[in-house]
C-alpha cells in the first residue's frame, strides 16, 4: 500500500490529471443525468380488467371474478391474488412472486383468462396490463365561469400545446366529462310510423360510416374511392332517414327521437374556489427530465395566461419537482458548509496546505460518486440524494482524520512527501474499514421484500 501511495504522491503531475478527469466527469454526468422525484421501478404486479356494461356487483362476480379466479387459481408465479366486484366492472390485481419475471407471468395470466369461453355475451374484452406507476411531475388546472363544452374545448387545447413542448409526451386531463350524443327514441312515434327499435338502430348504424369503395386504376394514376358517411354531431344525426315511403314521405330521425349532443352520465365534477374546472396532470417518462418538465411547463403557463379570456385562470396547483429541488439545495448547501468547516478547523489547528487538500477531498468524492452512479444507470432523485447528503458527514470525518494524521508526521520533522505517505498508511486502514462497515450496515438493505423492498433496496445500492 505504501509504495502505491507513494507512487501516486510523487507523480503530481499524474494525480493533478485524475483529480481534472474527475471533476470533469461529475460535472458532464451531472449536466446529462436525468433528474425524477423517485427512482422507476417495477411493482410486480398484473391487473385485469373486465367491463360488463348494465351489470350489478353480483352479476358481475357471478359472471366474471369468479371465473377470473378459477383460471388463475395456482398459476405459477403468482404470490396472491385479489378481485374486486364493482357495477359494471370486475378487476384483479396480481401480485407476482419475487422469483419470477412479470412478463412471464403477465403472458400465462393472459393465457389462461382469454382461454375463458363462459364470460357473459354482453362482458368486454379483459384488458390484462403490468400495473406501472405514472411519475406525476407537474397538476395544473383550467377555471372559470363558463360552460361545460367551452371549458372541455380550452382544456383539450391547452393539453395539446404542452404535448407540444420539448420532452414532454404524457399529459391527460381530468375533471371533463368525455362527449356523448344520446337518442332518446318514443314508443308513441314507433307505433305511429309502423316502426321498431330495431328499425331505428340499423338506420343509425348504416346512414353513420366511412365506406372503402376500392380502387380506379387508370393509365396515368391510381384513385382510391371512399364514401363519407360518419356523422359526428346532433344536428348531422338529425338527417338520416328511417322511412322513406313510397309517396314520398320522409321519416327523419328527429321527427322519431329526442338527439341530446352533450356529455356522458358520469358524476365527474373538478370546482376550483367554486367555478367549474379542469385539472391537466403532466407525467414523465424514463427517459425524461423532471427538472426540464417542470420549467416548460411553468414558462407555458406564464405565456398562457395572457392569451386566455378574461375571468378564465390557468395556475400550477402542485408542483413535485420542488421537493427534489429542496433536496439538490440541501446537498449543495451541506456540501459547502462541510467544506468550510473542514477548511477553517485545520487552518486553525494544522496549516493552510493541508486544509485545503483536506476540503478538496469532499467534492471529490461528490463528483466520483456522481460518475459512479451514472455508470451504474441511476438517476438524480430523492434517494440518491439522500444518499449522497448521509454519507457527507462520513467523508468529512475522514477528510480530518487523514489531514490530523499527515500534520503529525510533518511535525516530528519529516518531509512533506513522506509525512504525507506515512500519515496516509498509518491511518488508511482504520478509514477503510470504517467505510466497510457502514457499508456492511446498508446490505440487509437489499433482502426486504415486496414493493416497499424494491424502494428501500435502490438506496444502499446507489
Amino acid at each position: 500500500m505504501k509504495q502505491m501511495l507513494a507512487a501516486f504522491a510523487r507523480n503530481t503531475v499524474f494525480a493533478n490529471i485524475v483529480l481534472a478527469l474527475i471533476f470533469i466527469a461529475g460535472y458532464t454526468v451531472t449536466a446529462n443525468m436525468i433528474r425524477e422525484t423517485f427512482p422507476e421501478f417495477s411493482l410486480d404486479m398484473i391487473t385485469i380488467a373486465v367491463p360488463y356494461p348494465g351489470a350489478d356487483p353480483e352479476e358481475v362476480e357471478e359472471g366474471i371474478s369468479r371465473k377470473i379466479e378459477e383460471a388463475i387459481e395456482g398459476l405459477e408465479g403468482i404470490k396472491q391474488f385479489t378481485t374486486q366486484s364493482a357495477e359494471a366492472l370486475s378487476t384483479a390485481n396480481i401480485e407476482v412472486s419475487e422469483d419470477y419475471a412479470v412478463d412471464e407471468v403477465l403472458d400465462r395470466v393472459r393465457t389462461k383468462v382469454n382461454a375463458i369461453s363462459t364470460f357473459p355475451v354482453d362482458a368486454e374484452k379483459p384488458v390484462i396490463s403490468e400495473l406501472l406507476l405514472k411519475d406525476l411531475v407537474t397538476l395544473l388546472y383550467l377555471s372559470g365561469d363558463m360552460s361545460e363544452r367551452r371549458i372541455k374545448e380550452w382544456s383539450e387545447t391547452i393539453k395539446d400545446e404542452i404535448q407540444q413542448l420539448p420532452n414532454i409526451s404524457q399529459v391527460s386531463t381530468f375533471g371533463a366529462r368525455e362527449y356523448e350524443i344520446s337518442i332518446e327514441v318514443s314508443e308513441e312515434k314507433l307505433r305511429q310510423y309502423g316502426l321498431s327499435f330495431e328499425d331505428v338502430a340499423s338506420a343509425v348504424r348504416r346512414s353513420s360510416l366511412n365506406l372503402a369503395g376500392g380502387t380506379i386504376r387508370t393509365r396515368a394514376e391510381e384513385i382510391r374511392v371512399r364514401t363519407m358517411g360518419r356523422k359526428y354531431t346532433g344536428a348531422e344525426l338529425a338527417g338520416i332517414v328511417v322511412l322513406a315511403r313510397p309517396e314520398g314521405d320522409v321519416i327523419t330521425l328527429d321527427r322519431l327521437a329526442r338527439i341530446n349532443d352533450g356529455f356522458a352520465e358520469d358524476p365527474i365534477a373538478a370546482t376550483i374556489n367554486g367555478d367549474s374546472a379542469v385539472l391537466l396532470l403532466v407525467y414523465k417518462t424514463p427517459e425524461e427530465d423532471a427538472l426540464e418538465i417542470s420549467r416548460a411547463v411553468n414558462d407555458y403557463v406564464q405565456a398562457k395566461r395572457l392569451a386566455v379570456p378574461p375571468g378564465v385562470n390557468i395556475k400550477i396547483l402542485y408542483d413535485s419537482t420542488e421537493m427534489l429541488r429542496a433536496r439538490i439545495d440541501l446537498l449543495v448547501k451541506n456540501g459547502i458548509i462541510g467544506l468550510i468547516i473542514v477548511f477553517l478547523l485545520l487552518w486553525c489547528f494544522l496549516n493552510t496546505r493541508l486544509s485545503f487538500w483536506a476540503g478538496m477531498g469532499i467534492p471529490t468524492a461528490i463528483a466520483g460518486a456522481l460518475v459512479i452512479l451514472w455508470g451504474l444507470g441511476g438517476t438524480i432523485n430523492m434517494i440518491s440524494l439522500f444518499g449522497l447528503i448521509m454519507v457527507l458527514g462520513i467523508v468529512v470525518d475522514d477528510a480530518i482524520v487523514v489531514g490530523e494524521a499527515i500534520y503529525v508526521h510533518r511535525k516530528q520533522g519529516k518531509p512533506a512527501l513522506k509525512a504525507a505517505i506515512d500519515g496516509v498508511s498509518e491511518v488508511g486502514m482504520p478509514v477503510i474499514a470504517a467505510v466497510l462497515t457502514t457499508i456492511v450496515a446498508f446490505i440487509p438493505l437489499f433482502y426486504v421484500g415486496g414493493i416497499m423492498g424494491k424502494f428501500i433496496s435502490i438506496l444502499p445500492a446507489w
